[in-house]
Protein backbone atom coordinates (compact mmCIF):
# COMPACT_ATOMS: atom_id res chain seq x y z
CA UNK A 1 0.00 0.00 0.00
CA UNK A 2 1.03 3.79 -0.75
CA UNK A 3 0.77 5.79 2.38
CA UNK A 4 1.03 9.45 2.29
CA UNK A 5 1.27 10.22 5.62
CA UNK A 6 0.16 13.26 7.04
CA UNK A 7 -0.93 14.79 3.52
CA UNK A 8 -4.52 14.74 4.34
CA UNK A 9 -4.07 18.90 5.15
CA UNK A 10 -2.27 19.70 2.03
CA UNK A 11 -4.93 19.28 -1.36
CA UNK A 12 -6.40 17.15 -4.06
CA UNK A 13 -6.15 16.99 -8.15
CA UNK A 14 -3.26 18.19 -9.69
CA UNK A 15 -3.63 21.10 -12.77
CA UNK A 16 -0.18 22.40 -13.42
CA UNK A 17 3.13 22.75 -12.14
CA UNK A 18 6.35 24.26 -12.91
CA UNK A 19 9.93 23.14 -11.29
CA UNK A 20 12.13 26.11 -11.00
CA UNK A 21 15.54 25.72 -12.76
CA UNK A 22 18.43 24.83 -11.02
CA UNK A 23 21.35 26.96 -11.98
CA UNK A 24 23.28 25.00 -14.93
CA UNK A 25 26.53 23.02 -14.18
CA UNK A 26 28.88 24.37 -16.48
CA UNK A 27 32.05 22.49 -17.48
CA UNK A 28 35.46 23.98 -17.25
CA UNK A 29 36.47 25.91 -20.40
CA UNK A 30 37.54 23.22 -23.07
CA UNK A 31 36.57 20.01 -21.81
CA UNK A 32 33.58 17.98 -22.89
CA UNK A 33 29.88 18.04 -21.28
CA UNK A 34 30.23 16.56 -18.09
CA UNK A 35 26.33 15.26 -17.76
CA UNK A 36 23.38 15.07 -19.94
CA UNK A 37 19.86 14.01 -19.65
CA UNK A 38 19.34 10.57 -19.62
CA UNK A 39 17.06 10.57 -22.44
CA UNK A 40 19.93 12.07 -24.60
CA UNK A 41 22.61 9.00 -23.33
CA UNK A 42 25.13 8.38 -24.96
CA UNK A 43 23.97 10.09 -28.03
CA UNK A 44 21.01 12.66 -28.96
CA UNK A 45 17.86 11.04 -27.63
CA UNK A 46 19.30 7.38 -27.89
CA UNK A 47 17.33 6.72 -24.88
CA UNK A 48 13.82 8.68 -25.37
CA UNK A 49 11.98 5.46 -25.46
CA UNK A 50 13.50 3.49 -22.56
CA UNK A 51 13.12 6.52 -20.40
CA UNK A 52 9.32 7.37 -21.28
CA UNK A 53 8.75 4.03 -20.73
CA UNK A 54 10.13 3.95 -17.46
CA UNK A 55 8.36 7.44 -16.93
CA UNK A 56 5.14 6.09 -17.71
CA UNK A 57 5.75 2.75 -15.34
CA UNK A 58 6.52 4.97 -12.54
CA UNK A 59 3.76 7.01 -13.08
CA UNK A 60 1.50 3.73 -13.35
CA UNK A 61 2.47 2.01 -10.16
CA UNK A 62 2.10 5.59 -8.10
CA UNK A 63 -1.79 5.98 -9.34
CA UNK A 64 -2.45 2.67 -8.84
CA UNK A 65 -1.39 2.88 -5.49
CA UNK A 66 -3.73 5.96 -5.12
CA UNK A 67 -6.20 3.85 -6.70
CA UNK A 68 -6.28 0.96 -3.61
CA UNK A 69 -6.71 3.98 -1.12
CA UNK A 70 -3.03 5.23 -0.57
CA UNK A 71 -3.81 8.74 -1.15
CA UNK A 72 -6.73 9.22 1.12
CA UNK A 73 -8.30 11.24 0.92
CA UNK A 74 -6.38 12.95 -1.84
CA UNK A 75 -6.97 10.44 -4.38
CA UNK A 76 -5.58 12.78 -7.25
CA UNK A 77 -2.24 13.87 -6.68
CA UNK A 78 -0.25 13.59 -9.87
CA UNK A 79 2.97 13.02 -11.10
CA UNK A 80 3.98 15.61 -13.02
CA UNK A 81 7.74 15.04 -15.19
CA UNK A 82 10.73 13.09 -14.02
CA UNK A 83 14.09 14.04 -15.55
CA UNK A 84 17.55 12.43 -14.53
CA UNK A 85 20.90 13.37 -15.44
CA UNK A 86 24.08 11.03 -16.02
CA UNK A 87 27.66 12.00 -15.45
CA UNK A 88 29.12 10.99 -18.77
CA UNK A 89 32.56 10.44 -18.25
CA UNK A 90 31.54 7.56 -16.01
CA UNK A 91 28.12 6.60 -17.50
CA UNK A 92 26.62 6.77 -14.38
CA UNK A 93 23.05 7.83 -13.04
CA UNK A 94 23.62 11.11 -11.12
CA UNK A 95 20.44 12.22 -10.11
CA UNK A 96 16.47 12.01 -10.69
CA UNK A 97 13.85 14.65 -9.64
CA UNK A 98 10.49 13.85 -10.34
CA UNK A 99 7.98 16.38 -9.65
CA UNK A 100 4.32 15.71 -8.32
CA UNK A 101 1.52 18.09 -7.90
CA UNK A 102 -1.41 18.24 -6.22
CA UNK A 103 -4.09 20.65 -5.76
CA UNK A 104 -7.65 21.11 -3.91
CA UNK A 105 -10.49 23.65 -5.40
CA UNK A 106 -12.78 24.91 -3.08
CA UNK A 107 -16.21 27.09 -4.42
CA UNK A 108 -17.57 29.25 -2.14
CA UNK A 109 -20.82 30.68 -1.87
CA UNK A 110 -20.46 33.41 -4.47
CA UNK A 111 -19.25 30.90 -6.67
CA UNK A 112 -15.34 31.81 -6.33
CA UNK A 113 -13.71 28.32 -6.85
CA UNK A 114 -9.93 28.38 -5.38
CA UNK A 115 -7.16 26.11 -6.06
CA UNK A 116 -4.63 25.27 -3.11
CA UNK A 117 -1.92 24.16 -5.64
CA UNK A 118 1.01 22.14 -4.36
CA UNK A 119 4.68 20.59 -5.66
CA UNK A 120 6.81 18.52 -4.41
CA UNK A 121 10.11 18.59 -6.40
CA UNK A 122 11.24 14.60 -5.15
CA UNK A 123 14.35 13.41 -5.94
CA UNK A 124 14.39 9.74 -5.87
CA UNK A 125 16.99 7.36 -3.61
CA UNK A 126 20.27 7.00 -5.60
CA UNK A 127 23.21 4.98 -4.95
CA UNK A 128 26.20 7.05 -4.88
CA UNK A 129 27.26 5.25 -8.46
CA UNK A 130 24.85 3.23 -10.53
CA UNK A 131 25.47 2.72 -14.24
CA UNK A 132 23.10 3.54 -17.04
CA UNK A 133 22.29 0.03 -18.07
CA UNK A 134 22.11 -1.15 -14.43
CA UNK A 135 19.53 1.32 -13.97
CA UNK A 136 17.31 0.94 -16.37
CA UNK A 137 17.64 -2.63 -16.37
CA UNK A 138 16.51 -2.67 -12.25
CA UNK A 139 13.19 -0.58 -13.11
CA UNK A 140 12.18 -2.62 -15.89
CA UNK A 141 9.50 -4.24 -13.61
CA UNK A 142 6.03 -3.96 -13.24
CA UNK A 143 5.90 -1.76 -10.23
CA UNK A 144 9.43 0.15 -10.00
CA UNK A 145 8.02 2.45 -7.29
CA UNK A 146 8.86 -1.34 -4.85
CA UNK A 147 12.61 -1.45 -6.10
CA UNK A 148 15.67 -0.15 -4.13
CA UNK A 149 18.43 0.08 -6.39
CA UNK A 150 21.47 -2.00 -5.32
CA UNK A 151 23.22 0.83 -2.89
CA UNK A 152 20.52 3.22 -2.60
CA UNK A 153 19.29 3.94 1.37
CA UNK A 154 15.68 3.06 0.45
CA UNK A 155 13.02 2.04 -2.53
CA UNK A 156 11.54 4.45 -4.91
CA UNK A 157 8.26 3.68 -3.06
CA UNK A 158 9.98 5.35 0.73
CA UNK A 159 11.83 8.01 -1.32
CA UNK A 160 8.66 9.62 -2.51
CA UNK A 161 6.68 9.12 0.65
CA UNK A 162 9.21 10.77 2.23
CA UNK A 163 9.03 13.46 0.01
CA UNK A 164 5.38 13.99 0.30
CA UNK A 165 5.52 13.92 3.67
CA UNK A 166 7.09 17.45 3.40
CA UNK A 167 5.32 20.64 2.96
CA UNK A 168 6.13 21.28 -0.63
CA UNK A 169 5.85 24.69 -2.48
CA UNK A 170 2.64 26.31 -2.56
CA UNK A 171 2.05 27.79 -6.59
Amino acid sequence: MFSFKGLQRMGGVALLAAIAPSPPIVPAAGSPVAFVDLIDYPTQEANWDRFHSLEDRLAGAFHDACADGGCAPRRFLWPMQLRCSVQTPQATVAACAWVIAGSHLTVSAAGRITPDVIVWRCLLPLPTSIAVEQFHAALEVQDPLSVRLPGASATLRQGVQDCLAAPGSRT
